[in-house]
């Protein structure tokens, strides 16, 4: 039956595609030939059928079409444009098998139907048919009240372009250690501990190491120097690596472990999926015989002001396993850290002393105390007595440092080791000034660096004779501000003056660097005589590099203000840096060829005309000139009396003098701007934004 019906139409008729309606424009024209074409994509598309339109539809099946003719030359863009949008518009469908004898049937009617409706309304305005557009369901973002309607990109005004020259160093010539330098320094930290995350610089390595034959030695080793272990699981992939017989290997990665950070709770204490298990770290050891640094650390050794009472002791403890592998493998350390989180005090302090008298300890140079106090202060000098003696089992001690140790007081000092370069006390609240002024006398000779940190109790009368007692002290660090984390929040010190009027500071000559943050509790003349002292010494602080003072001055702001200019203004140019410094934008250019020919006398080259060209070299004849006219306007070669007290060789001079309150952090100015600069620096002239748009 539908092969009779389908010869049976007439030549005129044109069948209607249920797969892609086509709607003319009123401007559209039609032939025979696109009924063919029409019958023949049909055919085409019942033949691969593959989906079921569930559209409605009308009682013949079929969707009409409206077709009017048209003279338009451009019938076929339009139409093909018509078609194309529809399709998108509408999913493409497909009769099924019992629709297809009732759309044979019903085809020449629909045609003559068509043709017929185009008659009657040919009279009407001729108008083109607008495709449908697809609906979005993409949510407008809401913009917040006063936002811009775009962001402007930020312009920087004082940016500098820096060019390059063709000329590349020979990177790959280097030495091995000279390299190995570079990388280390450019990759450090590998781990952000506060954050327990690791940086980008592992990545980077890797890429150096594959970048060239020379480069991919010491890009390793800087890796492995210290090589980072989290996640957890990365920590199984390095032991693997080391347990394997490095012979095979084409490189000896046992050999370049230096140094292990070791998050304790993360990586020792907690199970690494259930296929890996716990983390050995005497295995680790057992495959690095040349590591020299060993931290042991908390995640909360990094937040500073918890009460005693507020420290958590951790569920890990020192295993006899760690110290037993550190033994067998011939380990000589050069740093350690004992933490009190692991390991109560009282058991510490015996443990310690053992651990200290073998031979892996006796060649420790660096030792950290975190978290070594007396919760429950009974027998204290007792305990005292036995961290001292800890500290004088270790006969190449040069380092030492206490954090947030209450235990140490006046009875420890004096016994510390004479040899001692570097000593730091931060916030230990049984830290007094007398008891720092009578170590600094009898064991300060030595004395390279000296750092004092959130300490509640200490003051600065010990700096009236620092100069005398520490003669060879090259950085001196101090800072008074307080961290509390109590429900009290106490973060006042428990003094009454910082320094005295009588008191005046006297400075070794040897000091390279300065840092003094957060003076409080000084007057306005003690004030004066502490920043007198500084210019008074200036001409025998010949190694001075660094000067940074900040200070709260409670006086009236008008007062502040005058004492502000007047000291800020006298420091700087005692100390601060004359000469220019050295050009940072210094690099390898290829050597300018003379100019064969000198211009003749009286014919000078002409001057660019650009702005953005380089400074020009004054001429010999100029340079003469200018010499002369200096010498002349000075009448007398000696300097005045104020320039023989300039020291004129810091880099930094940074003095902040206010009466804000003391915070972790402080903010200025360029903390509470937008993104887009204050003015109109990057308006050009034209408004490029609509007119019928708002900024606000």
């Amino acid at each position: 039956m539908a092969p009779a019906r389908s010869g049976a139409r007439s030549s005129s008729s044109r069948p209607v595609r249920s797969t892609r309606t086509k709607v003319e424009t009123y401007h559209e024209d039609s032939t025979s030939g696109d009924d063919l074409n029409q019958h023949e994509e049909l055919h085409d598309a019942v033949s691969r059928r593959s989906s079921v339109s569930l559209r409605p539809r009308t009682s013949s099946g079929i969707r009409p079409s409206y077709r009017e003719e048209s003279s338009d030359a451009n019938s076929e863009g339009s139409s093909t444009d018509s078609e194309r949008s529809t399709s998108e518009a509408h999913p493409r469908t497909l009769p099924s098998d019992n629709m297809l004898p009732h759309l044979h049937s019903e085809a020449g009617s629909a045609s003559s139907t068509t043709r017929n409706t185009r008659l009657s309304k040919s009279n009407r305005p001729t108008r083109r048919s607008q495709p449908k557009r697809t609906q979005t369901t993409q949510k407008k973002t809401s913009k917040a009240l006063g936002q811009p309607l775009k962001k402007r990109t930020r312009v920087y005004a004082g940016e500098e372009i820096f060019l390059t020259s063709s000329v590349v160093p020979p990177w790959a010539t280097l030495p091995y250690h000279v390299l190995f330098d570079i990388f280390l320094r450019a990759s450090f930290p590998l781990v952000d501990e506060q954050l327990m995350l690791r940086t980008k610089s592992a990545k980077w390595l890797l890429g150096m190491a594959l970048l060239c034959r020379q480069f991919l030695e010491p890009a390793l080793a800087a890796l492995y120097h210290s090589p980072p272990l989290i996640p957890a699981s990365k920590s199984f992939d390095l032991l693997n690596l080391l347990s394997k017989p490095q012979g095979s290997l084409s490189i000896n990665y046992s050999a370049k472990v230096k140094e292990l950070h070791v998050d304790a709770e993360s990586v020792l204490l907690y199970k690494t999926g259930p296929q890996l298990g716990y983390f050995d770290l005497s295995k680790l050891i057992a495959t690095t015989p040349l590591v020299q640094k060993m931290r042991l650390f908390h995640k909360d050794d990094f937040i500073i002001g918890i009460p005693s009472y507020g420290i958590t002791s951790s569920k890990w403890s020192y295993p006899e396993s760690l110290f037993s592998a550190i033994d067998e493998s011939g380990i000589l350390l050069r740093s350690w850290d004992w933490n009190g989180r692991f390991m109560d005090t009282h058991d510490l302090l015996p443990f310690m002393l053992e651990k200290h008298q073998r031979a892996a300890f006796q060649h420790l140079e660096h030792l950290r105390l975190l978290h070594v106090d007396d919760r429950t202060r009974e027998d204290t000098r007792d305990m005292e007595a036995s961290l001292a003696g800890v500290v004088r089992e270790l006969p190449r001690l040069h380092r030492l440092e206490f954090i947030e140790c209450t235990l140490v007081g006046k009875s420890i000092l004096p016994q510390l080791p004479s040899a001692l370069r570097s000593l730091t006390l931060s916030n230990c609240d049984r830290m007094l000034s007398s008891c720092l002024a009578t170590y600094l006398k009898s064991r300060g000779q030595e004395l390279r660096e000296l750092r004092l940190s959130h300490n509640r109790h200490l003051t600065m009368s010990f700096i009236t004779h620092l100069g005398e007692h520490c003669p060879n002290l090259e950085r001196f660090k101090m800072d008074v501000s307080l961290h509390d984390w109590s429900s009290y929040h106490d973060t006042e010190p428990h003094f009454h003056e910082l320094l005295a009027e009588s008191e005046i500071p006297k400075w070794p000559e040897k000091i390279q660097e300065i840092e003094l943050i957060q003076l409080k509790k000084l007057s306005e003349t003690t004030a004066e005589s502490f920043f007198m002292s500084l210019v008074d010494a200036a001409p025998k602080l010949r190694d001075l590099r660094c000067l940074t003072i900040t200070a709260i001055l409670k006086i009236g702001w008008r007062d502040r203000a005058t004492f502000r200019e007047r000291w800020i203004h006298q420091l700087e140019t005692t100390f601060l840096r004359h000469s220019a410094p050295p050009d940072p934008n210094l690099r390898s250019l290829r050597k300018r060829p003379l100019q064969s020919r000198q211009p003749a006398i009286g014919v000078y080259p002409a001057r660019p005309s650009s702005a953005g060209s380089g400074p020009s070299t004054p001429s010999k004849r100029q340079s003469v000139r200018l010499a002369q006219r200096k010498g002349s306007q000075s009448p007398s070669p000696s300097l005045p009396p104020d320039e023989d007290a300039r020291q004129g060789m810091c880099d930094v001079v940074n003095i902040r003098i206010d009466n804000q309150r003391p915070t972790e952090t402080q903010f200025n100015e360029d903390d509470f701007l937008d993104d887009e600069l204050s003015g109109d620096e990057d308006w050009d002239g034209d408004d490029w934004e609509p007119a019928d748009r708002h900024a606000w």
